[in-house]
C-alpha cells in the first residue's frame, strides 16, 4: 500500500502526521535545525558551484536538512560579491545541488526549506531592493509597499525561496537604537498597516513571510541592541502588538523571536508571549523561528548547558533555530527529560505540513533557465516610486527649490555623499559597476552650471577629523 504521505491528492496536514512518527529521534531534531550559513555551503569558480563540505557533514550527520538559511546571502559579511557569489543561472544550479545532496541523504526524500533575508528587499547579487523600512514608512503609502514586496516576492520565489526573513515588527522607540532603519517609524499604527503590506505582497507572489522581530525589540534600554525592554503589558499591547496583529490578520506564516528580554523574561524563552499571547491571543498558527544563535544566548538562564538551552526555547514555543549551537543538542535535551518528544513532535509538524503545503515532494527542483532581470525601473518602478514619495522636507528658509539657471555654489560635506553603499542601509547586497547614483553625483548631475564642491569631513568608524578644516572652507 502507498504510504499517505506520498499521496499528493492528501491534505498537507495529513502528510506530515503519517510522515511523522516514521523519522527516528535525530531526524526529527534535523528537521527543526537551520545550523548553516548557506553562503557558506558552496564554493563557485566561474560556472563551477560544489557544495561545502560543512554542508554535506551537516546533511549526513541529520539525515537531512530542515531549512537551509542565506544561500543567496551577499554582503561583506557574508564575504560574498560578484566574484564569489551567485548570480544568474549559477544561482539555481547552486540551489538545486544543495536539494539534491539533502534528498538524496534522507531515507524518506524530505526535501528543505530555504529560508533568506528580506528587510527591505533581496539580500542577493542583482536583488530587487526597497528604501529602507524608515523611507517605506515615510511615504505613508501602505499599498504601495505592498506593490514593492510583490516584486521582491516574485524574485525570490523565482529563486527557490520559501522564507523571506522580513523587518516590520519593531516599533522606533528610541533614535539611538542602530536598527532604527528596520522599522517603518513610531507609529503603531502605520507599522501595523506597511507591515500587513509587506506580508500581502510577498503572499501574492507565493512567498511565506517571516515577520521579525516578536516583541518589543525597538524599545531597548538606552539605545543598545538587544537589550531588555522595560516595559509593562499596556504598553506591551498597544505600542508593539499592533504591527504582529496586522501581519497575521495578513496572513504571516512564520515569526522571528526577538534578543531582548520583557519583564526580565527572554523572547526565546517565553512562553507567556510565544503560545498564550501569540499563539492564543492573536490566532497565530504557523512556524515560531529563533534570531541568529538567540538560543545560545539563554546561558544566563542554563549555565552554558546548550541542552537545555535548547529545551527552554522548545518548550516555550520557538519551532525552528538559527545557527546557534543549542539545538542540535535536543536529542540529548529529550533523552535527560528536559523536554518531551511530544513536543518537538509538535515543531517537527509544522515544518513538514510546511513542506507539503509549498510543494516541495512533488517539485523539490528548479529549471536551470535566465533570471528575470529586475532591476530594470521602467519594468519595476515600485522602489523608485516609494523612494520619491518618502522624501520629507523639514524646514525651507525659501531657498529651495534652487534654481538651476542660476549659478548656484554648492557644498555637499559629510562622508555618505559619495558613497553609494551607505545610501542603501543595511542588509544590502554588493552592487554592480554604474548602478546607482550617489547624493554627490545627482547634484551634479541636476545641476551643471553650479559649482559643487565636495568634503569628506569626517570618517565614519573612527576619529579621524583631518578633514573638517576643509568641510568649514
Amino acid at each position: 500500500m502507498k504510504e499517505k504521505f506520498k499521496d499528493s491528492a492528501l491534505s498537507p496536514k495529513e502528510r506530515a502526521e503519517d510522515l511523522l512518527p516514521r523519522l527516528t529521534l535525530r531526524e526529527k531534531v534535523g528537521q527543526v535545525n537551520q545550523k548553516l550559513y548557506g553562503f557558506q555551503s558552496y564554493t563557485c569558480n566561474g560556472e563551477h558551484v560544489e557544495l561545502a563540505d560543512s554542508f554535506k557533514e551537516e546533511v549526513e550527520k541529520w539525515g537531512g536538512l530542515g531549512v537551509l538559511y542565506g544561500l543567496y546571502r551577499a554582503d561583506p559579511w557574508a564575504n560574498k560579491d560578484y566574484t564569489t557569489g551567485l548570480t544568474g543561472v549559477n544561482a539555481i544550479r547552486a540551489y538545486n545541488l544543495a536539494q539534491h545532496y539533502v534528498l538524496e541523504h534522507s531515507r524518506f526524500g524530505i526535501p528543505m526549506l530555504m529560508s533568506s533575508e528580506c528587510p527591505h528587499g533581496h539580500q542577493a547579487l542583482d536583488g530587487y531592493l526597497l528604501p529602507v523600512n524608515l523611507g517605506m514608512g515615510a511615504a505613508w503609502n501602505p499599498k504601495l509597499v505592498e506593490e514593492g514586496f510583490k516584486v521582491v516576492g516574485e524574485q525570490q520565489k523565482e529563486m527557490g525561496v520559501d522564507f523571506a526573513l522580513v523587518s516590520m515588527l519593531d516599533i522606533l522607540r528610541d533614535p539611538r537604537w542602530g536598527r532604527s532603519e528596520e522599522c517603518y517609524g513610531e507609529d503603531p499604527y502605520l507599522c501595523g498597516q506597511n507591515a500587513a503590506a509587506a506580508v500581502k505582497g510577498c503572499a501574492s507572489a507565493g512567498l511565506e513571510v517571516v515577520a521579525k522581530h516578536f516583541c518589543a525589540q525597538g524599545e531597548t534600554t538606552g539605545g543598545v541592541n538587544a537589550s531588555a525592554a522595560r516595559i509593562g503589558e499596556r504598553e506591551l499591547r498597544e505600542i508593539h502588538l499592533p504591527a504582529m496583529k496586522e501581519a497575521v490578520k495578513a496572513g504571516a506564516t512564520g515569526v522571528m523571536a526577538a534578543y531582548n528580554e520583557i519583564d526580565g523574561v527572554p523572547c526565546h524563552a517565553n512562553e507567556w508571549l510565544l503560545k498564550d499571547v501569540l499563539r492564543e491571543g492573536l490566532g497565530f498558527d504557523g512556524i515560531v523561528m529563533a534570531d541568529g544563535v538567540a538560543i545560545d544566548r539563554l546561558d544566563m538562564l542554563t549555565g552554558n548547558d546548550k541542552a537545555a538551552n535548547a529545551a527552554y526555547a522548545l518548550n516555550a514555543g520557538v519551532d525552528v533555530s538559527l545557527w546557534d549551537d543549542s539545538f542540535p543538542h535536543l536529542e540529548e535535551a529529550v533523552e535527560r527529560g528536559l523536554v518531551s518528544e511530544e513536543t518537538l513532535d509538535k515543531a517537527v509538524l509544522r515544518v513538514l505540513e510546511l513542506k507539503f503545503a509549498r510543494g516541495l515532494f512533488e517539485h523539490p527542483y528548479l529549471e536551470e533557465k535566465p533570471l528575470t532581470e529586475y532591476n530594470v525601473p521602467k519594468t519595476f518602478p515600485q522602489s523608485l516610486e516609494i523612494a520619491r514619495q518618502s522624501a520629507v522636507l523639514l524646514k525651507n528658509n525659501g531657498v529651495l527649490p534652487l534654481k538651476k539657471e542660476k549659478k548656484l555654489r554648492i557644498a555637499v560635506i559629510g562622508p555618505n555623499a559619495d558613497a553609494l553603499y551607505q545610501q542603501l542601509g543595511d542588509y544590502t547586497p554588493p552592487l554592480r559597476d554604474g548602478v546607482g547614483v550617489t547624493v554627490l553625483d545627482g547634484i551634479r548631475n541636476e545641476f551643471k552650471n553650479a559649482d559643487v564642491r565636495y568634503a569628506l569631513g569626517c570618517t565614519i568608524c573612527d576619529d579621524d577629523t583631518s578633514g573638517i578644516a576643509e568641510a568649514e572652507k
